[in-house]
């Protein structure tokens, strides 16, 4: 009897709708139409922008040129690199975070990683303006009469998307080696095996898993986007989201930027299916020695500590990962301060130190635009937040709990929806929208729909995480009780979930806070966002104003974090809490 009332506990279908049949209309369809507008002709500044009468590969093949080749060649090179930094620098940080810090200095340490993640993007870039400009404060403090030369070059912007990345590469990582029993590298040194073969065997196997999502995390993001290399690399370094961007935005050649915006999907899965190549024979390579079999050697001296000789050499690699974190740590931080601190400039112009005042926090009243873009950014957060926490719940629900067919089709939209790089929505929510008509005329609407298509797969991927957490058995117990799936949804997985899909709400806000790319496109005249309107006064020189406008956004996140925090504290959940901001 209990097998049957187990089934009718489980959620079904049912759950799964609302996130499939939603993004389906506002992710796939749109999708859709990017390779059907690539067929067409432009016809810039009239009613219909694509002439779709006679299809054709032009503009595939003007987007292919040579005119337009050093674009991908850059972006790909942009990506690849970056990827491979963050990596590289992300590592090691995850391993000391994981094997050389534990109970408070962990989570210190893990907070440290993400919380710039969460301060506004513009505002982190534009901040090594300040730092290496001509009048910046390491030019200052060098006393070099040239500077440093980074700024408006592609090191300044390979810089960049480092720094802005870096710690979407760190968390996975570290989620993975944290899982590693320290007995199995024991185990090795023990059995005569070399720090580095330990570490190639035994160390690496156990964090591919987070390395792969690491790569994927910092490489797709990276493929599309332009806001960081114009920031900081300039003319110099033309990108293919640039492209695409000023195709829809200013030259009105929709075609042609349609058929970029295919060609860079297409590029995202060669490299994909390169990487997939490529991780295939590193696990062949690393597989000789399984943990299991040094875990199995080990047994018999269970309780055996860590080899005296081995003493020393952690803690000299220990001292030297600690100097590595903390010089890290310094460098992700730096950035922010100074903003925060330039905010407080009382100077003329923002990147040139006038002495301390609050000029700028005074002038934010006066500017109607800006205050206008703060109303609507807010406004926008809210509203997609609600709708993207209702729908990723059920998404997380049903990936958690649905029978293996609807978590299959969900979790293959939520996997498209994820390696798409976000110009590439952008675009297909533009061309959705003005195909759509007056239906979809209202640029709030337009905004809302979009930060909430976005924001669905993050909110359900860390719904799931929690519910993996969970011991299944507590609705198994309420089904053989007789509950039905709606009650067990309500009085038992809810509660336990709540702390989850708080601290997806806040990421979601904090994306829709924090978007450009997407916001830039599918606005209309009088819904313009913080953010678009702080990357607009870029190309004159960022406003302190609009400046101190994003800080003050800063301290709103960091503030209601914090205060949430402290509630889930009180009430026993908040590990749970800072698992779901963190993605664990």
């Amino acid at each position: 009897m209990s097998g049957p009332r187990r089934r009718r506990g489980r959620p079904g279908l049912l759950p799964a709708l609302p996130p499939l049949v939603w993004l389906c209309l506002f992710f796939l369809i749109p999708t859709a139409l990017v390779a059907v507008f690539s067929a067409g002709e432009s016809t810039p500044f009239s009613s219909t922008p694509v002439d779709l009468a006679h299809p054709t590969l032009a503009r595939y093949r003007e987007a292919a040129s040579d005119t337009f080749r050093l674009v991908f060649v850059n972006t790909l090179e942009l990506s690849v690199v970056g990827t491979a930094l963050c990596l590289g620098l992300a590592f090691p940080m995850a391993y000391l975070i994981t094997r050389r810090l534990s109970g408070r200095w962990k989570m210190l340490a893990i907070a440290a990683v993400v919380i710039p993640y969460w301060m506004p993007f513009l505002l982190r870039t534009y901040s090594w303006r300040i730092l290496l400009g001509d009048n910046g404060i390491v030019n200052s403090a060098l006393q070099l009469d040239d500077g440093l030369g980074i700024l408006d070059t592609f090191a300044g912007a390979q810089l960049g998307v480092v720094y802005n990345y870096l710690p979407l590469a760190v968390l996975p990582i570290a989620v993975a080696l944290d899982k590693l029993d320290p007995s199995l590298r024991w185990a090795g040194r023990d059995l005569g095996a070399s720090r580095w073969r330990v570490f190639w065997q035994v160390t690496v196997p156990a964090a591919r898993p987070g390395v792969i999502a690491a790569a994927l995390l910092v490489f797709i993001p990276l493929m599309g986007d332009y806001v960081t290399p114009s920031i900081l690399g300039g003319v110099q370094t033309p990108v293919v989201g640039s492209l695409i961007s000023e195709s829809f935005l200013s030259s009105q050649d929709w075609a042609l930027g349609a058929a970029a915006a295919v060609l860079l999907i297409g590029l995202v899965g060669a490299v994909l299916g390169l990487g997939w190549v490529l991780a295939t024979l590193v696990s062949r390579l690393t597989s000789r020695v399984r943990p299991l079999d040094l875990a199995a050697r080990l047994r018999p001296r269970s309780g055996v500590s860590a080899p005296r000789q081995h003493r020393a050499e952690r803690d000299l690699w220990g001292g030297a990962l600690r100097v590595f974190g903390a010089l890290l740590l310094a460098t992700l931080w730096a950035p922010i301060l100074v903003m925060v601190a330039y905010s407080f400039n009382r100077g003329r112009t923002l990147n040139v130190w006038g002495g301390f005042g609050t000029r700028w926090y005074a002038a934010i009243p006066a500017n109607e635009v800006l205050v206008a873009s703060i109303g609507v950014s807010l406004r926008v957060a809210a509203v997609s937040t609600v709708l993207a926490v209702a729908l990723g719940t059920l998404a997380g629900l049903a990936l958690a709990r649905s029978p293996k067919l609807v978590r299959g089709s969900l979790s293959t939209v939520l996997l498209v929806v994820f390696v798409s790089p976000e110009i590439v929505t952008g675009v297909g929510l533009l061309l959705f929208f003005v195909s759509g008509g007056t239906l979809f005329g209202d640029g709030f609407v337009r905004l809302v729909l979009a930060h909430s298509v976005l924001s669905i797969a993050v909110v359900a991927f860390t719904v799931r995480a929690r519910l993996a957490g969970l011991d299944p058995r507590l609705a198994d117990a309420a089904a053989d009780l007789g509950a039905p799936p709606w009650a067990i949804l309500r009085r038992v997985t809810i509660p336990l979930v709540v702390p989850a899909v708080v601290a997806a709400a806040i990421l979601a806000s904090t994306f829709s806070l924090d978007d450009v790319v997407v916001s830039s496109l599918v606005s209309t005249v009088g819904t313009t966002t913080l953010p678009v309107y702080i990357f607009s006064s870029m190309r004159n020189g960022l406003g302190g104003d609009a400046a101190t406008a994003g800080v003050l956004v800063m301290w709103l996140v960091a503030l209601s974090v914090l205060a949430l925090s402290l509630i889930f504290r009180r009430r026993g959940q908040w590990r749970a809490f800072a698992d779901g901001l963190v993605g664990g």
